[in-house]
């Protein structure tokens, strides 16, 4: 390596140490503002005041100048978005943050984004096109990392859109390679994989398999007390396995097992904690009873299910209770309130476009309904018909989408090595460039330092003037006070002091009258000599004790201060601080500062009382320049030319200023720098 090799490198270097140094000034107050807003929304248990604290965020960071930190704060905020269930707000920042992981190519941040929206479109917004896409990116991200973690919950989750789309074999399949995946991982995970296959086993009628992977599951939930997990949510695990494994034995028609399940899930969870599962299991106990012949509360639990489904608005259970009620009624031969049922499940399946719950409405409307069990079956053909072409569209949908993310892979590889070589003719053009900038820089920043001492020189310059002005001022007034007093005790003085003599001398004469006018005017002349020797002596003496040191400047600073607003000044600086020993340039700061606050009641505060004070604390000074005025925003009024340099001379204090104040709370300012 040549000098000019070494000198280019060292350049190099020496810039980017001085730019982030600038750059952590500058973002150290806004980064602590976003990251206490962030704490904020985390804390905060009302969904709405959470997106408030989100939303201001989101207004923050648009700011925010340092690109590398953005995706993160975007990211976080989706997260906060997604679990308070502001679905359309999560999407947004999940997008920015997607784009900006994608730029800077950091894939595991990318591969975690794309799984978050995959699940934003399934549970939030019920679009298993948009999620099955998301997850099946996230999976080749995943995949291409060694993540089989990662990769192994966004297989399950497309597992899950393959059953809610009636795919049980694609579902089994899929739920199988996550299972071997997830092995030895999150056992919350590895239940849902087990309980998951048991579905779509039953789906497919294959109904031994399908009890062997529930007895699969609920060997899984054994191991959740040693993960951490709470009795009541181990409870609540099991439950729902129990009604799951439920529903396989109504289907066998072994009634009396399904009972037992039920009932022994219904004795694990409240309807209280869990109101949902609850009504579900309440539902499937009737229906079992009921199928089995045994009547007994099997009308009091349809009913008591239903009603509990309504008052939380519960859409798919509603449908699920209504078609069971029309069976039941049918076969207590209550016709018109089967019918009622069946129509009312019928017409609330069409709203919700859940095909399963329209043919199951369709069919029993058809052997009850006698009239129009023509129309009935015609509409339940038509229905099947429709599905099993959605069905179809929904595979080829699927196998297009996962044809179209691996396409775009191996494009976006392509493009990378074809880019190759522009990249790099474009870093041999950028270090040209950038040589040329970091020249330019360092000229700048030497013209900027020049200024930057010329600027000190001149403060103390300023400075030295101040006190060698002061001086003079004070020299002179002693000097005035001496000569006042001498001549009060040389002149005036001696001159009282003859009179008094000759008076006693004259006094010797015997005339009563002359004695007595004597001796008054001796009186008087003796008081006259007693003050003016107090004048002399004050005069003398407060010529000696006169201090103007620079805790006097700054008092005298404060107490002339005069505004419209009639504002009563007050100072108090602590004594034990040497200012002797302080530099000439820190002082010429110290006066300069206060005078800038003092300046900004007088113009903006409104203020009845203000009050400056200097406090030693150790080693360090502070200083404290408080008013009861109207008060300001900081935020609103940062970039004035006041605090402006107010920021810059604590910096070349090398203290640290806080600015506390808020519309009608007054203000205060706060300086701690180094003694």
């Amino acid at each position: 390596m040549n000098n000019y090799q070494k000198i280019f490198f060292f350049l190099v270097f020496f810039i980017l140490v001085i730019s982030c140094k600038d750059r952590e000034e500058e973002l150290s107050i806004e980064d602590n503002t976003i990251h206490s807003l962030f704490k904020k929304a985390d804390d905060a248990s009302d969904i709405d005041i959470r997106k408030m604290y989100l939303d201001s965020v989101m207004i923050k960071v648009k700011d925010y100048p340092i690109e590398d930190s953005l995706p993160k704060f975007y990211h976080k905020a989706c997260k906060g978005y997604y679990n308070s269930d502001f679905y359309d707000d999560a999407l947004i920042s999940g997008r920015k943050s997607l784009y900006l992981y994608n730029k800077a190519k950091d894939s595991l941040n990318s591969a975690e984004v794309m799984y978050l929206m995959g699940s934003i479109f399934y549970h939030g917004k019920s679009e298993r096109d948009s999620a099955f896409a998301y997850y099946t990116q996230s999976e080749k991200l995943y995949q291409k990392l060694h993540d089989y973690d990662g990769l192994g919950r966004s297989k399950l989750y497309k597992a899950y859109i393959y059953y809610n789309s009636g795919e049980y074999q694609l579902c089994e399949t899929e739920a199988v390679r996550a299972l071997a995946l997830l092995q030895g991982k999150d056992v919350i995970d590895l239940y849902n994989c087990h309980n998951l296959i048991a579905a779509a086993l039953a789906g497919q009628k294959m109904y031994s398999q399908a009890i062997e992977y529930y007895e699969f599951a609920m060997r899984q939930i054994e191991s959740f007390s040693k993960a951490g997990y709470s009795q009541e949510y181990i409870n609540y695990y099991r439950a729902s396995c129990y009604n799951n494994w439920g529903e396989v034995y109504v289907d066998m028609e072994e009634y009396d097992k399904a009972i037992e399940l039920y009932s022994n899930a219904l004795k694990l969870i409240s309807e209280k904690d869990f109101t949902s599962l609850y009504a579900k299991l309440l539902n499937h106990l009737a229906y079992a009873k009921f199928k089995k012949g045994d009547m007994k509360d099997v009308e009091a639990n349809f009913l008591k299910s239903f009603k509990i489904r309504d008052s939380i608005n519960n859409a798919y259970g509603i449908i699920s209770s209504e078609i069971k009620l029309g069976e039941f009624y049918a076969y207590k031969k209550d016709t018109v309130l089967a019918v009622d049922y069946l129509k009312e499940a019928y017409h609330n399946a069409k709203e919700l476009k859940s095909g399963d719950d329209i043919l199951k409405a369709l069919d029993k409307l058809a052997l009850i309904d006698k009239k129009r069990s023509d129309l009935y079956y015609s509409n339940y053909k038509a229905v099947t018909d429709s599905l099993q072409l959605v069905a179809q569209e929904n595979r080829d949908k699927f196998a297009r989408i996962e044809y179209e993310t691996d396409r775009l892979q191996d494009e976006k590889e392509a493009l990378v090595k074809r880019n190759g070589f522009i990249i790099g003719v474009s870093a041999m053009v950028m270090l040209f460039i950038g040589a040329v900038f970091i020249i330019y820089y360092l000229n700048s920043r030497n013209k900027k330092l020049l200024l930057e001492q010329e600027h000190q020189k001149a403060n103390e310059e300023i400075y030295q003037l101040m006190f060698e002005q002061q001086n003079k001022i004070d020299k002179a007034r002693e000097e005035e006070k001496s000569r006042i007093a001498m001549e009060l005790h040389d002149g005036i003085l001696n001159n009282i002091y003859a009179v008094r003599l000759n008076l006693e001398f004259i006094n010797r004469k015997s005339d009563d009258e002359s004695v007595v006018k004597r001796k008054e005017y001796i009186k008087q002349l003796q008081t006259v000599e007693s003050e003016i020797r107090s004048v002399s002596h004050d005069l003398s003496r407060n010529a000696v004790f006169q201090d103007k040191s620079f805790k006097d400047v700054l008092e005298s600073l404060v107490m002339s201060q005069k505004n419209k607003f009639k504002t009563a000044f007050d100072v108090a600086v602590d004594g034990t601080i040497n200012w002797d020993d302080m530099p000439n340039i820190q002082k010429v700061n110290v006066y300069r500062i206060i005078q800038e606050g003092l300046q900004n009641i007088n113009k903006y505060s409104v203020a009845q009382n203000a009050m400056v004070e200097i406090n030693k604390d150790g080693n360090a000074i502070s200083i404290y320049i408080k008013d009861d005025g109207i008060g300001f925003d900081p935020e609103k009024v940062k970039g004035g030319i006041g605090l402006r340099n107010l920021r810059k001379r604590t910096s070349v204090l090398n203290g640290k200023l806080d600015i506390l104040s808020s519309p009608g709370q007054g203000s205060k300012i706060k300086i701690v720098f180094p003694n």
